[in-house]
């Protein structure tokens, strides 16, 4: 994001103005509850737009849309770059592709990264997002454990619980964690490996998609 002195909920509000809109028809056009804008989005807008490039795109777009803007009338008139993912780098002939590291998983903000990791071809799924761990609550003290700075690849396909595996899930108002799925009578709980980490509920966590495969932090040094 750049620096800038210009306060972008003023320059948004502003625009809604002329344009006619209030705070709740706002939010609506961008298919959230009436009193997202007020309680979400404009309190820290910069880091509201940066949620939405990386985890809701298509709501940047429809933003965008709803304000009347390019991404450079946006950047022009907030002070704020539109951050976007940027695309896989495949060459040709080798094994690898290079995708974009999209963010942080831990119990907070999904801080957006400029990393890049090369994953083997061979274990790529359609979709396939990337993301560093942050934190050691899956962390079981061996290898078969997620650690600290590992990579996680989830499959945003698979969102279905099976108890026993792991998923990116999204803690409603806190970003995004990986947890287990555990069975617990006739519901479910997402579960720490380490046991001082957390426990949370469905009614607490949405399910970005499964973690089907992590990268050592150890691989990639």
């Amino acid at each position: 994001m750049t620096v800038s002195l210009v306060d972008p909920a003023v320059s948004i509000k502003r625009r809604l103005k002329q344009l006619g809109l209030s705070q709740a028809d706002f939010s609506k056009r961008l298919g959230k509850s009436p009193g997202w804008a007020a309680a979400r989005f404009f309190p820290d807008v910069e880091r509201a737009v940066r949620y939405l490039a990386y985890m809701e795109p298509h709501t940047l777009n429809r933003m965008l849309s709803v304000l009347r803007w390019t991404p450079e009338e946006f950047s022009e008139a907030t002070g704020l770059e539109v951050p976007f993912v940027r695309p896989a780098k495949e060459q040709p002939g080798e094994a690898y592709v290079v995708l974009p590291v999209i963010g942080t998983a831990a119990a907070g903000p999904p801080w957006p990264t400029v990393e890049h990791i090369a994953v083997p071809k061979g274990v790529l799924r359609a979709g396939t997002l990337v993301f560093r761990v942050d934190g050691d609550s899956m962390d079981t003290g061996d290898d078969r454990g997620i650690k600290d700075g590992d990579y996680a690849l989830v499959d945003p396909n698979l969102t279905d619980l099976r108890d026993g595996h792991v998923y990116l899930v999204e803690i409603v108002g806190d970003g995004l964690a990986v947890k287990r799925a555990k069975k617990a009578g006739k519901g479910w709980v997402f579960i720490s490996d380490n046991p001082a980490g957390p426990v949370l509920t469905p009614s607490e966590a949405r399910v970005v998609g499964q973690v089907y495969r992590k990268i050592s932090i150890q691989e990639v040094k």
